[in-house]
């Protein structure tokens, strides 16, 4: 899910449509090219694979991937992506040096 949220944050960096393409389609192709799992994807892929006569019974879908996956996209986006850019562009708070 990092490189996932890279993809958007990296397009909300560029002023042209093109470089929006590409900086949102490089990380999500990564991504994808990788072969990594995303929550909301399994979502719609495993269960269609059971409708489809997958041997997956819903707690080896929850228990041994969603679960998982989830808490992957978790750290991924909150902690490595949100954390990052906070530190990054937090404002402290300016001390007044006047004196009243």
């Amino acid at each position: 899910n990092w490189m996932v949220c890279m993809g958007v944050v990296m397009s909300m960096t560029s002023k042209s449509t093109l470089g929006k393409i590409l900086a949102a389609g490089i990380p999500i192709f990564i991504f994808f090219a990788l072969g990594y799992e995303h929550a909301v994807v399994n979502m719609f892929v495993i269960p269609a694979g059971m409708m489809f006569g997958a041997k997956v019974t819903i707690s080896d879908w929850w228990l041994y991937n969603q679960l998982i996956v989830t808490a992957g996209n978790i750290v991924g986006g909150l902690l490595f992506t949100g954390m990052a850019i906070y530190y990054t562009y937090h404002r402290k708070e300016q001390v007044s040096t006047s004196q009243n």
